[in-house]
């Protein structure tokens, strides 16, 4: 997981800042003067220039994943940038420069692919920008070759405090006083890539204090956190999510976090601990905050259980941020397209998504794309959050086993709930984001 992956040495780092990488010119650029060397230096050390120029040049574009392919003749390197994949480097692969084989040393591999398919992961860290980024290793055999992906984690960012992640104040308030419960389970939600875990992790700095024993359960552990007792799941020692949990429950523990909940066991061993003094955070994958029931439900989890340890749950999205460089202003869309947008909403969803896009005194911004952006007209990415906390009528609905549209229904009415489309649409208004970017991130939503 990687959140923002932009932030500086030596401050509080902030959503969009670029990191300080010295690099100079394309990265083309920089492979075609280290294709013409070849010859004149050691293959391994335009081996080792090409990987650090690669990894400087990710960090500077504030890449989350640096994906190396073998397209037939080509050598072709993508960055991916605020959650979309560019074209970096799409040029003949040139046998004098064995690039791959630099990588898997890196990681801790064999130098050369092993015949049969294995999977490999491993990791490395190195030097950037005066700081240690840490890279995970992904190796995938293809018809044309190995597919190497790298995982570019920056430490920095896992420096964000709960208020910087793109919560609206009334959510932040409301987080900060659900996760200093005694007990009870928090749960978030989302896509793969969409902050979880630096969420997790920015509740956890919020609340630690040498008072508290604060213990995690995660596979892999991606970062240390200081003051905190972080374990991480091996399957080839046995030590699983359901065996990692029940020792955690003999460590004394007052707050737990479960990197995920998969299972059955998980869910029921950590839905008990919210209810026998623990406060826990965990992460489970379902589209939005009220459909975490359903998915307990299919797990077998029963409902007194869920309705009495559960708090709450976040679902989030990442979204991107208009480049301030060459962001327009645009006019609120017309009322007959609004009309046609939210036709098959549930009604009482239509009029307040309705009445926010069309509500007097927004700011919309259009992307335009410059050269700082590269021509994008994005620059960083933000959160959007959909924040349902429990009360009576859901728990009611709960031991009713009342299906995700009612809960949601209840949790708009009663709860106040902002769908993520909502908060979306609220960062829209007032110019951080675009109606467009938030349509294409919510759009299996609406």
């Amino acid at each position: 997981m990687a959140f923002w992956g932009n932030k500086q040495e030596g401050e509080s780092p902030q959503p969009g800042q670029q990191a300080a990488v010295q690099v100079t010119g394309t990265l083309e650029e920089g492979y075609e003067e280290l294709v013409k060397a070849k010859g004149r230096a050691p293959a391994i050390d335009l081996a080792i220039k090409l990987s650090d120029m690669i990894l400087e040049h990710a960090v500077r574009e504030r890449a989350s994943d640096v994906h190396i392919e073998s397209q037939g003749p080509n050598l072709r390197v993508r960055f991916r940038v605020d959650g979309i994949l560019q074209d970096m480097l799409n040029s003949p692969k040139n046998a004098d420069i064995p690039l791959t084989q630099r990588i898997r040393v890196l990681a801790g591999f064999d130098p050369e692919p092993p015949t049969s398919f294995r999977n490999e992961e491993g990791r490395f860290q190195k030097m950037l920008a005066g700081r240690a980024i840490q890279v995970r290793v992904s190796s995938f055999p293809t018809v044309n070759g190995e597919k190497l992906v790298l995982r570019v984690l920056d430490r920095q960012q896992l420096g964000l405090d709960l208020d910087q992640v793109g919560l609206d104040q009334d959510a932040l308030t409301l987080i900060k006083k659900l996760i200093r419960n005694p007990y009870g389970i928090f749960f978030i939600t989302g896509s793969t890539g969409s902050g979880k875990t630096t969420s997790l992790y920015a509740m956890l700095k919020n609340i630690n204090t040498p008072m508290i024993n604060i213990i995690t359960l995660e596979d892999p552990v991606e970062y240390r956190l200081e003051g905190i007792n972080q374990a991480q799941i091996s399957a080839k020692t046995g030590f699983t999510w359901a065996e990692g949990l029940r020792t955690i429950l003999r460590q004394d523990p007052d707050v737990i976090m479960v990197g995920e909940i998969r299972d059955f066991d998980t869910a029921e061993i950590s839905l008990r601990a919210a209810l026998t003094g623990h406060l826990l955070f965990t992460t489970i994958h379902t589209i939005n905050a009220p459909s975490i029931i359903e998915r307990l439900f299919e797990m077998g989890v029963p409902p007194f259980l869920i309705g009495s340890s559960m708090l709450g749950a976040v679902s989030q999205r990442l979204v991107r941020k208009v480049c301030p460089k060459c962001a327009q202003n645009a006019s609120a869309p017309s009322e007959p397209v609004v009309n046609e947008f939210v036709k098959n909403m549930d009604p009482d969803e239509a009029r307040i998504v309705k009445e926010l896009i069309l509500k007097p005194g927004a700011t919309y911004k259009v992307e335009k794309g410059c050269p700082e952006c590269r021509n994008t007209g994005y620059m960083g990415r933000t959160g959007i959050f959909e924040l349902m906390l429990m009360n009576e009528e859901i728990r009611k609905q709960i031991l009713d086993h009342a299906p995700t549209d009612v809960i949601k229904r209840t949790a708009i009415k009663t709860g106040k709930m902002r769908t993520l489309l909502m908060d979306g649409i609220l960062k829209a208004r007032a110019g951080t984001t675009t109606l467009s970017e938030i349509i294409r991130v919510t759009a299996t939503m609406v």
